[in-house]
């Protein structure tokens, strides 16, 4: 590895407590490369499918854990690494904002288009974290 050229590193923790690593994966980054979605999606896929082929994973076990440090869309990687069989865990930003599921569509008397998205989910706002019921 050579310093300050970035890298995308993929390692396995061992069980229990220790805090043993394995280095599965690692590979250059190119300059402008996407790092965010494309490259990490594409590693990531490319080293499950190799757990599995190489016996590492059974029929019986639970779902590989894959941890994402900060700085990866953890969502975007979770829905293209759909199919395979991972639960993602990730961090997101404290100032990042979701939309629940669009209500149910009704009559309004005003007229005017439905809405395209539910009320929103603040992560800084307490007060958006309970769930409306339409």
């Amino acid at each position: 590895m050579i310093p300050r050229w970035p890298y995308s590193v993929v390692a396995a923790l061992e069980t229990g407590r220790t805090s043993g690593t394995a280095v599965l994966d690692a590979i250059r980054l190119q300059p402008g490369a996407d790092l965010a979605v494309t490259t990490t999606t594409a590693q990531l896929r490319e080293v499950v499918e190799r757990l599995i082929a190489a016996g590492q994973w059974y029929d019986r076990d639970p779902d590989m854990l894959v941890v994402l440090d900060t700085g990866y869309d953890a969502p975007c990687i979770a829905h293209l690494m759909a199919g395979l069989l991972v639960e993602i865990l990730g961090r997101l930003r404290s100032d990042r904002v979701m939309c629940r599921s669009t209500p149910p569509r009704g009559h309004n008397p005003r007229g005017g288009r439905p809405p395209k998205h539910g009320s929103e989910f603040v992560f800084g706002a307490p007060a958006t974290w309970a769930v409306s019921r339409p």
